[in-house]
């Protein structure tokens, strides 16, 4: 009985160390729409044409962009060799290019829509 007990504890004190093991590899949060580079740079392009109201010609250029940025974010997701604080700014580099590109791409008055739009919520965690 006191063997059935020491073997249950150690298995319910090993429990977070196996699930933090299995995500180790997961997106950090905010990052759903990471399911695959298509999903990413679809939701992302819905996201910006509902809030600018993008044109045809505009459209396949941004996805372009956004799609490029889903790619690089899966590489570094994958990459083992990096730390979580390497993975971490590597991210941020990556929003920041990506954003600096499709601001090129808009127009003056898609711009002051998005500066005069009020900052998304940030997701509680």
């Amino acid at each position: 009985m006191k063997r059935t007990a020491i073997l249950l504890a150690l298995i319910i004190c090993t429990l977070p160390v196996i699930a933090h093991a299995q995500n180790a590899d997961a997106p950090p949060p905010g990052h759903q729409m990471l399911s695959s580079p298509d999903a990413f740079a679809d939701g992302h392009l819905a996201a910006l044409d509902k809030q600018v109201s993008l044109t045809a010609e505009q459209k396949p250029k941004v996805r372009a962009v956004f799609l490029d940025e889903a790619n690089q974010l899966f590489a570094v997701f994958g990459d083992k060799a990096m730390t979580q604080e390497q993975k971490q700014a590597r991210i941020q580099q990556l929003h920041v290019a990506t954003q600096s590109k499709v601001w090129s791409l808009l127009t003056h008055d898609q711009r002051k829509a998005i500066s005069e739009s009020p900052a998304p919520p940030r997701p509680v965690t």
